[in-house]
């Protein structure tokens, strides 16, 4: 293999081993703050608990995905100058926004409010959480506002082989960037619900939680499964007719048409020289599983909503059972995907202007690659074992034991608002 297959292999390794995270973690969030704010509004210990325990797995995911982020952050500027020289103009300045947000914004209200849960009034410790939802999912927005871009130029001026960013509402309001958005958020959603309904299924099962801790994980997780699959699915056809009209080549990768990749590299051979077509076979392939997934969890999704809406979920054995294995297939649906959308945008980097050979750094040898490659993805590997790892201790524990981190009594830690009634409140930790 050679140094452009490195270096694309080191970047799809990191870059899907990162988005695993990623998809837990803007999933969690949403649903961690659903549950505080109802233990807020209503002050029922259920509720404290699921804050409690679902907000600790939030939180474990959340610190390692930082590791593993900074791990792609590296790569991207070690391996591809190519890229930032022609159009760091255009695609840096989305990308700039995002680590500010991610690193800065959400990591700053994130630690207010796990460190201020004994000093904060309780409508301020929530507002914080709701802060970093927000947060969490506007960096997700600009990081795909850049990548919409690499997928659909628009809002620039070519001023020799440097890219200018000419128009900022183009480039945010890209159409590409945000049907990838719904449909990214609709799959993290259902990532969180169906994370959330597989470890309630083990807990039921091993006799770690109490009825009403149960019933009602079931209940968010179903909502969450459901309407993310509903969205994921509306949006990601929506995707497939845009890759139709504007990623004919990704197109024809997808409907495996050896014909017309032939006709397309003989075009990209005279404006590029010589480039590598998309596989065809894996391009294909990773489509199917998602839409195969996508299917399955639309169906077991609705499933657990009906069982849930009739109080029939606890006792359905075989729901219970599948909802177990389920947990993992959105983690490879969310591969399959990134694996469809990314590999099938070979030969480009950005779509129709710059080839992937020219993005590489050229000053890079096979004997770097090779220990940058080896260096990166044991890294992020070793991350990604250690969050499942410590995710699947959290869990086997159960919302009824001391998980160490966050201990006591917490019906009294906060101070009142003056315009809150008297009802303890609990919070968080």
């Amino acid at each position: 293999m050679g140094a452009l297959g490195l270096a694309r292999l080191e970047f799809a390794l990191t870059v899907v081993f990162h988005y695993l995270l990623v998809a837990l973690t803007l999933g969690l969030v949403l649903l961690v703050a659903i549950t505080y704010t109802r233990w807020v509004r209503t002050g029922d210990p259920v509720f404290e608990r699921m804050t409690r325990f679902w907000g600790l797995l939030y939180v474990v995911n959340y610190a390692v995905g930082i590791g593993a982020g900074l791990a792609m952050e590296f790569q991207l500027g070690m391996n591809w100058s190519g890229l930032e020289d022609a159009a760091s103009g255009v695609f840096g300045a989305p990308l700039a926004v995002e680590t500010v947000v991610a690193f800065f914004a959400e990591s700053t209200f994130l630690a207010l409010w796990i460190f201020g849960r004994h000093r904060l009034p309780k409508k301020t410790h929530l507002t914080l959480l709701w802060l970093v939802v927000a947060a969490a999912y506007m960096s997700a927005v600009w990081a795909l506002i850049a990548n919409g871009f690499l997928h659909h130029p628009v809002g620039y001026r070519k001023h020799g082989s440097v890219l200018e960013l000419t128009s900022p509402g183009a480039l945010i309001t890209n159409s590409n960037a945000w049907i990838a958005i719904g449909h990214i958020v609709g799959a993290a959603v259902l990532t969180g619900g169906f994370f959330m309904l597989g470890v309630t299924a083990y807990l039921q099962r091993r006799g770690r939680a109490d009825r009403e801790f149960l019933r009602r994980s079931f209940r968010t997780g179903a909502h969450a499964a459901c309407w993310g699959a509903v969205i994921t699915a509306g949006l990601g056809a929506l995707q497939l007719q845009l890759v139709t009209k504007k990623q004919p080549v990704k197109f024809a990768a997808f409907i495996d048409s050896q014909e017309k990749l032939t006709a397309y590299a003989a075009q990209l051979h005279k404006q590029f020289g010589k480039v590598d077509m998309p596989p065809a076979t894996l391009v294909r392939y990773a489509a199917l599983t998602m839409m195969v997934i996508g299917l399955i969890a639309l169906i077991v999704g609705v499933w657990s909503l009906i069982a849930v809406r009739k109080d029939r979920i606890l006792s359905s054995r075989v729901l219970t059972w599948l909802l177990v294995p389920m947990t993992a297939l959105p983690f490879v649906a969310n591969i399959a995907g990134w694996v469809f959308r990314e590999v099938g945008r070979q030969p480009y980097t950005v779509y129709g202007l710059l080839s992937t050979e020219e993005a590489l750094t050229p000053s890079l040898t096979v004997g770097e690659l090779t220990v940058s490659l080896a260096v990166f993805v044991t890294v992020v590997a070793v991350l990604l074992v250690l969050d499942w790892v410590l995710l699947a201790r959290v869990a086997r524990r159960g919302p009824a034991e001391d998980t160490g981190l966050w201990t006591g009594s917490m019906a009294d830690d906060l101070p009142s608002d003056p315009q809150d009634d008297d009802r303890d409140v609990a919070v968080l930790v």
